[in-house]
This record gives C-alpha cells, structure tokens and sequence, in this order.
C-alpha cells in the first residue's frame, strides 16, 4: 500500500502539479515560521538559538501530531480508501514537476534572448543571490546549481523519509527543510537563530544527498555521451568546495556529468570540465535529472523495503 500511495503521489505531481496556494501545507508551514519569528523579542546569541529551537521543534509537533492521529485513524479504513486519501497527504509533501517546469521556463526565456525574464525567473523561484546583472552563462550556471542542489531536498529527502516514518516523516523533513530556507542564513538577523533549523536540515539532508548525488553517476554511468569517471571526480571535489555538507555532492557530480564549471561568486567553484555553459546545457540537466531520480528512488525503495522485511524477520 505504501508504494501505492508512493506511484500515486508521483503521478499526482506529474500531472496536476501544485494544489492553490491556501490549500498547500508547506505555506503554512512558511507561515507558522514567519509568525513565530516576528514574535521574537531579544536579539542575543544564547537567546536567538533557544527560541529558534523552540520554532523548530513547537512546528514540528504543531505539523506531526495530529497528522500521526489522522494517520492511524485512516488506517482502520479500507485499503482502496487509505491510499485514496494518503495519495494526496504524501505530494503536498514534495515537488519535482515545478523545479524541472520552471528550469524549462528559464530556458526558453533565455533561448529567446529575454535575459530580463530569465533574471527574474531566476531570482523568484531559484535563487536568494542577486541575478539583476547576470550574463547568460551565469544564469545556466544557476539553474544546474538549483536544480542539482534541490532534487534532494524538493524529492528523494522527503521520500526517503515517507518510506521509513509514512506520510509524518515526510511532512516532518518539509518543515524542517522550509525552515531552513527561511531562516538558516549566516547574516546578524539569523546567525544563531536559525543554526538549530540548520544542523537539523544538514542531518536529514546527509544520507539522501549522497545517495542522489551517486545516482547522478549512475545515470551518467548508464547514459551514452556521458561521462561516470568525470562525474565520480567532480562529486569528489566537489563535496568539499561548499559550505553545506550536502549540497557540493550533487552540484559536483552534475558539474562532471555535464564537464561544466559551476561557480556562485566568493562562495565556491565547482570544475567539472571546460565545456560552455550553453543553454542546451540546462536541457541535458534535466534529462540525466530524471535518469538519476529514478535510479535513486529504485535503490531506495529496495533498500528500505529489504531493511523493513530483515527487521521483521528478526523481531
């Protein structure tokens, strides 16, 4: 039944996209977060970091309990009934028709020469930094770097959570993960009240990031006029170049599978060959993204699955 409600919800996202605003979670989820960080009151290190671990874990319980009740409750229900009414609960949770959508948006714009609609798209729906004087080769470079860094935390994370919690764990990670886009920045406002939101999100974040980032190799593995090697290298190097402990994994090993250079200015560089960022570059992105997302969820699936059957056997 779960892989049931996992098809679904994938195909839910495939076709109908994003439900409308008032009705999505992870919107209220961003303003829960937004609410409770207005109500902070001192601004000192010791107390910036108690009450953003106090947003961090009162959000949590606030999102999980009553979805855990629900959850129970819905399996007294018939089968058929129970994936009906999970199918739903599950993709509100994740989102990859949007990030590759939008990565297609951008591309058009920019084989259109409309660099002004490129830089916006950019800036609204990828990036935090800066796009307004961008050059074309630096937009490309954004999309890979998005697309590559969220596939992660848009799809495997939450997932990879659902396959082992249902449907709290996957709702828990997409809080924590919002969180984290809201608040764990390094600035005077959120330094230390987001660093809890921050080091829980890395955690969550560390085993998918590197299971999506080896499927990212596989794909280039598998798919002829890529190259596995150069991917391998870059993800190898290119772990190391950021600040995050995940997402150097899956920007490198998209770096070399595609023998680009992606760099975000004073932040880091991540060499993966010396081939033009064109625009067809983009393209050939999301194509091994999709490769790679079906790889991973394939071993993830078979991993989870195989370690839920040998624990029952065990117990």
């Amino acid at each position: 039944m779960n892989l049931l409600t996992l098809l679904g919800a994938i195909l839910w996202d495939r076709i109908l996209g994003e439900p409308p605003v008032r009705f999505h979670p992870t919107v209220w989820m961003g303003s829960y977060i937004k609410f409770l960080w207005q109500l902070k009151r001192k601004h000192t290190p010791p107390g910036d970091f108690i009450w953003g671990t106090f947003l961090l874990l009162s959000g949590l319980t606030l999102f999980i309990a009553p979805l855990v009740y629900f959850v129970f409750i819905i399996g007294n229900f018939s089968p058929v009934l129970k994936v009906l009414i999970s199918i739903p609960l599950l993709k509100v949770s994740f989102s990859i028709r949007f990030l590759l959508q939008t990565a297609g948006e951008i591309k058009k714009a920019l084989e259109e020469e409309n660099i002004e609609e490129a830089r916006r798209l950019t800036a609204y729906h990828l990036v935090s930094r800066d796009t307004s004087h961008l050059n074309k080769e630096e937009i490309v470079s954004c999309v890979i770097e998005s697309v590559a860094e969220n596939i992660t935390d848009s799809f495997i994370s939450p997932l990879f959570y659902y396959l082992i919690f249902g449907i709290p764990g996957a709702w828990g990670f997409r809080f924590v993960n919002t969180g984290d886009a809201m608040i764990a920045y390094r600035n005077e406002e959120f330094e230390w009240g987001g660093k809890f939101t921050a080091w829980t999100d890395s955690i969550l974040n560390w085993l998918p990031a590197r299971l999506t980032a080896f499927g990212i190799v596989a794909a280039s593995c598998l798919t002829p006029g890529y190259s596995g090697r150069n991917s391998w290298k870059a993800m190898k190097t290119g772990r190391l170049a950021t600040a995050s402990p995940n997402a150097g994994w899956t920007m490198g090993a998209m770096a070399g599978t595609l023998s680009i250079r992606l760099e975000k200015k004073d932040e880091y560089i991540l060499d993966g060959g010396s081939d033009r960022l064109t625009v067809q570059k983009i393209e050939s992105c999301l194509r091994m993204t999709v490769i790679a997302l079906v790889l991973t969820m394939t071993v993830l699936i078979l991993l989870v699955q195989g370690g839920l059957w040998v624990l029952n056997m065990v117990v």
